[in-house]
């Protein structure tokens, strides 16, 4: 379970089929007592090394909630196998949803597409 700065982040599977499973669903709670955030970034293990795929999906959660947030394997994913994880930048923001500081960062664990 990933979770750091008092926000989570963790894919609902280890597994995913191409043409099988369209999305790659992740699980995300705010545990703060503010408007805080996960920016969820897709990475991909190339020759051993982690590479950003050039796309990302910004989350404001209210104070203990939860929601799931859905990444098109096809679209977001460049339709390819491999090892996947999500770079999260914990973003925190004030009551009108503007955005205040990035409190940190931390990683969700691996996933496969195959």
């Amino acid at each position: 379970m990933a979770s750091k700065f008092g926000v989570s982040a963790n894919p609902n599977k280890a597994n995913h089929t191409l043409g099988k499973n369209k999305v790659v669903i992740v699980a995300i709670q705010n545990f703060n007592d503010y408007i805080c955030g996960p920016n969820l970034i897709p990475q991909r293990k190339v020759a051993g090394k982690w590479v950003t795929i050039k796309t990302n999906s910004p989350n404001l959660l209210n104070p203990a909630e939860k929601q799931y947030d859905e990444f098109d394997i096809k679209g977001s994913l460049d339709n390819k196998k491999g090892t996947y994880r999500f770079r999260v930048d914990v973003e925190r923001y004030d009551k009108h949803g503007n955005h205040v500081e990035t409190v940190g960062t931390f990683y969700t664990n691996e996933f496969y597409v195959k």
